[in-house]
């Protein structure tokens, strides 16, 4: 009898046990990402004029970000790094697409990029559709013909089940936030992974009449002013806050993982970075810092920060941490998984790079450490900054710290030999005595309305694929 009922207590507990198992759902996960929003850009991140109710409450609610890092100072390279895990250089899409902005007459000329990412490559999108997640990209896309990826089913080949985008004089940002709300309704007795890439903040500045209009007795900032840009920073942040209500009240809200980020830093004389140097195009910090906020209830401590050095690559192994999934260092090869800084942990310190072979000034970066050293490759200037002493990036000690500066000048060639990066060349036709000139767009273009591809009639200069190696 008593052997009964010890057989009969163990079969209820696993019976027990399996039902707590089978309840056990995978998290879902939303991505956020704006479009140039800086460091500065929101209230909880410092800004004296910008309202974001919403986002200030869902960064007292999980960790907030000081040292998150865009892969890129620009939009492409930073999402093909979101998405596959891997430094723009590796993937060697290092500038906007789909075209190649030349001068008349650089000293150097840049390499000759890829205008597509590639949709053999893994990604974040792929790994989790393939574990049993509903995955959707809704926005931004910019990496490759949108008319393909949108309309064609091109979208699936990255690993996203669906793909929707709308552009416009709110920038879309009504139409998409309507979108993710009736994807989180489709999709919410499954796992979901949704990735909302919105146009705003990005020039040109446009927003709704009744967001501007809540700056109309707003006294503005010292660093931010412009009542336009303001008022698109409010729009994004009422619709992060719409997206957070339907979560609530689709009992979603316990079990999901909500992620806030830009894709570079804010556009110099429309916004302010300050105290960080430079704006987006830049590898000072201004360029390449951004907002990061991450929300986990009942994991993440409410209301904390890190100051822990993050990138773009990071990422993809961190979506795979939240779903319980084995990491893929193959796939992701330049990233790790945030997870153990979102619970609290010390990370595994690591080197950090950029390279930006394009445009206004084409530079490389690396930060190891305290130390940041850029290199301006079109003059050869390296400059050294201590980012503990000097966030401001104003005191260049390059001269004073020679042996740093060699140390971090022999990481980055190291780093670009690994990752097999495109160098710039010199134009064997420049004329030094000459301005650089006009700069223009070369190559693949879309045409109004982005229906399909073209080829710009201009044809490129001849100097541009007949450069000698910068070595």
């Amino acid at each position: 009898m008593r052997m009964i009922m010890i057989i009969n207590a163990l079969l209820c507990w696993v019976l027990l046990a399996g039902i707590s198992v089978a309840e056990e759902k995978p998290v879902n996960i939303v991505f956020i990402v704006a479009d140039d929003l800086g460091i500065r850009d929101l209230g909880c991140y410092g800004s004296d004029y910008y309202r974001t109710p919403r986002l200030n409450k869902l960064a007292s609610q999980g960790m907030r970000f000081t040292r998150a890092y865009a892969a890129a100072s620009i939009c492409s390279p930073t999402r093909a790094s979101i998405l596959t895990g891997r430094y723009p250089q590796r993937v060697q899409l290092t500038d906007a697409l789909p075209w190649d902005r030349l001068y008349e007459n650089p000293k150097m000329v840049p390499p000759d990029h890829i205008k597509e990412l590639p949709s053999d490559l893994p990604t974040y999108a792929k790994a989790l559709r393939k574990a049993g997640y509903r995955t959707a990209l809704f926005g931004k896309w910019h990496l490759g013909n949108e008319d393909q990826f949108f309309k064609k089913g091109a979208h699936k080949n990255y690993g996203f089940d669906e793909a929707f985008d709308k552009n416009g004089k709110d920038k879309g940002v009504e139409a998409l936030t309507a979108k993710t709300l009736a994807f989180l309704k489709e999709n919410q007795k499954r796992p979901f992974m949704l990735t909302l890439m919105h146009h705003a903040p990005h020039v040109p500045l446009t927003c709704p009449p009744k967001y501007e209009a809540l700056y109309d007795k707003v006294k503005p900032g010292r660093l931010h002013k412009n009542k336009t840009y303001a008022g698109m920073v409010s729009h994004i942040d009422e619709s992060t806050g719409t997206i957070l209500d339907a979560l609530s009240k689709l009992g979603l809200d316990k079990n999901t993982v909500v992620i806030f980020t830009s894709d570079n830093g804010g556009l110099r004389n429309v916004t302010s970075n300050k105290p960080y140097r430079g704006g987006k195009g830049d590898l000072y910090e201004g360029g390449i810092l951004v907002p990061l906020i991450v929300r986990w209830p009942g994991r993440i401590k409410p209301g904390a920060t890190s100051n822990t050095p993050i990138i773009s690559t990071d990422l993809f192994p961190t979506f795979l941490d939240l779903a319980g999934l084995k990491p893929q260092p193959d796939a992701h090869r330049d990233g790790l998984s945030m997870l153990p800084v979102l619970d609290g942990k010390q990370a595994e310190a690591r080197t950090l790079y950029w390279h930006f072979p394009h445009r206004r000034d084409p530079s490389s970066a690396v930060i190891d450490g305290q130390w940041k050293l850029l290199r301006h490759i079109a003059t050869g200037q390296t400059e050294l900054f201590n980012l503990r002493t000097d966030q401001g990036e104003r005191t260049d000690l390059a001269a004073k710290e020679p042996e740093q500066a060699k140390r971090l000048t022999a990481l980055l060639e190291k780093h670009f030999k690994d990752t097999a990066s495109q160098r710039m060349t010199k134009n064997p036709d420049w004329k030094e005595n000459s301005p650089k000139g006009k700069i223009r767009n070369f190559g693949v273009s879309y045409p109004a309305g982005g229906r399909k591809m073209q080829m710009i009639k201009a044809p490129y200069p001849e100097w541009f694929k007949k450069g000698k190696a910068d070595e």
